[in-house]
């Protein structure tokens, strides 16, 4: 049964654990209970993920499959079938209350008036039903009068593990937290080595090393977090947080390492229905996440998911630009869709999968993708097949080091960076254009001549001063729409 605490101003409820929830119940003046009726839970729309453009019996995306490299393999299956990763989810912001949420059993529930911080602060509050928040698994603080959180009650929420000589209430079972109403939050303290924290100089590792980021989150009791009203994550505000389960409904924008840097925290699945641009080092070493999410996120900064080593799949429908590293040491990675994207970064994609064992990314389907950056498909261990019809330019070593790529797809190259397709000893097909592409250095270094053909549907006048930088004996043929080679 729900319990019912009326302090001044304040209404809680907590559910004990182990029991059948209640209706939930608020006080009118007089102190006469009257019931309330709770809103349904948000539930995230499964909306259908884009169509693969062409039927097929066979799934190309599997494991041996034979695809011809010159059709569209259309989208892998799991990003419409897969309840977490073809979640379409809408946002509208409306205030809420106690009982407009299906909380779990065991939530103390406390509405907040922000506006009187100054004389009744949440730290106040808080202590005054230490018993229930003592006997609860987590908390929920609705607020009202504003839609922020000034220091002292921020500081208040993130110490009640603490004990009360550490400026905490020695509480020790919590572990979910809810704000709700709360639309902006302050972000973290950059480390930098003239900051004047105890962090100073500490740098997290990997590429380029980052300083961490301080946020009085570090130690804390938080392991699931909802701040379904939150507009931005500010830079470095959970950098270096132990979390498991995070809901950000609102979300628009993750700054620069906004939860950077915890390898070891449990956080899995990552869904931001709202976000648009994910920001620099922004789930660097978030060694735990397995599934993201990001239906509207147009722009993803460079490092932003850098060393997430068991991140198994990456759906981001609307993505345009990633930056550089921004999917570095993706050892796990299987599949990735990302039909609107034009620009890779350099070293975007970095040591995937294992080519003994036949895991990772095996087709890189990117019907956009105009600009491929240095070293930008590099590493690939299972990579059979890219699909790139509007490709314009690869850069420096672009698709380098991919011992199983067999072909690529790119019709529309025009300009082929130095060693731009070095290091790909089973490559057996590159499908360009009517016209040759410039080309610089050694740009086929390391293909065996004896397997490797390049493809054109142009005219053998246009073609016939072509010479594959770096590999001369590598045959060049004219190929027609009826006669294609080989796939992958």
């Amino acid at each position: 049964m729900k319990q019912v605490f009326v302090y001044a101003g304040l209404v809680l409820t907590i559910a004990a654990c182990g029991t059948p929830a209640s209706t939930p119940v608020s006080t009118q003046a007089g102190g006469q209970p009257t019931p309330t009726v709770s809103a349904p839970a948000a539930v995230a729309e499964m909306g259908p993920a884009p169509a693969p453009t062409t039927a097929r019996k066979v799934n190309p995306y599997a494991r041996n499959a034979k695809v011809e490299a010159h059709v569209d393999p259309g989208v892998d299956p799991i990003f419409t079938t897969d309840p977490v990763l073809r979640q379409r989810a809408t946002y509208t912001y409306r205030h809420t209350k106690p009982g407009d949420h299906a909380l779990p059993e065991g939530t103390v529930t406390i509405r907040y008036d922000v506006s009187t911080a100054g004389t009744s602060p949440l730290k106040d509050r808080l202590a005054a039903v230490r018993d229930a928040l003592a006997r609860a698994s987590g908390v929920a603080v609705y607020l009202d009068g504003g839609a922020a959180l000034n220091d002292p009650d921020l500081t208040a929420i993130q110490s009640l593990h603490r004990p009360a000589a550490q400026g905490g209430l020695g509480l020790t079972t919590l572990t979910r937290l809810y704000i709700y109403n709360l639309k902006a939050l302050r972000g973290g303290q950059e480390c930098t080595p003239t900051s004047g924290l105890a962090c100073a100089g500490q740098t997290a590792r990997g590429g380029r090393s980052p300083y961490l980021w301080f946020n009085g989150w570090w130690d804390s009791w938080v392991r699931h977090l909802t701040l379904d009203d939150l507009v931005e994550v500010k830079a470095g505000a959970f950098s270096n947080t132990p979390l498991e389960s995070v809901s950000l409904r609102a979300a628009r924008s993750i700054g620069t390492m906004g939860f950077g840097h915890r390898p070891y925290a449990k956080l899995s699945v990552l869904y931001l229905p709202s976000a648009t641009f994910i920001g620099r080092d922004a789930f660097r070493r978030n060694q735990y996440l397995a599934k993201v999410n990001l239906p509207k996120v147009t722009k993803i900064d460079d490092f932003a998911f850098d060393d997430t080593s068991r991140l198994e799949y990456l759906n981001a429908p609307r993505l345009v630009s990633i930056g550089r590293n921004a999917l570095n040491d993706t050892h796990a990675l299987k599949s990735v869709n990302l039909p609107a994207l034009e620009y890779i970064g350099i070293n975007c994609f970095d040591l995937n999968g294992d080519a003994r064992t036949g895991t990772g990314v095996r087709v890189l389907r990117l019907p956009k993708l105009t600009v491929l950056d240095k070293n930008g498909l590099t590493g690939f261990g299972a990579l059979r097949h890219v699909y790139a019809p509007r490709l314009t330019t690869a850069w420096h070593d672009a698709v380098t080091n991919n011992p199983s790529l067999a072909a690529v797809y790119a019709p529309n190259l025009s300009r082929l960076g130095p060693r731009a397709f070095r290091g790909n000893p089973n490559l057996r097909a590159v499908y360009l254009g009517e016209q040759p592409p410039t080309q610089e250095a050694d740009v086929f270094v390391g293909a065996d001549p004896g397997k490797l053909t390049i493809y054109h549907p142009g005219d053998a006048a246009a073609w016939a001063r072509f010479v594959p930088a770096g590999n001369p004996r590598v045959p060049v043929r004219q190929q027609d729409d009826r006669r294609r080679g080989p796939g992958g």
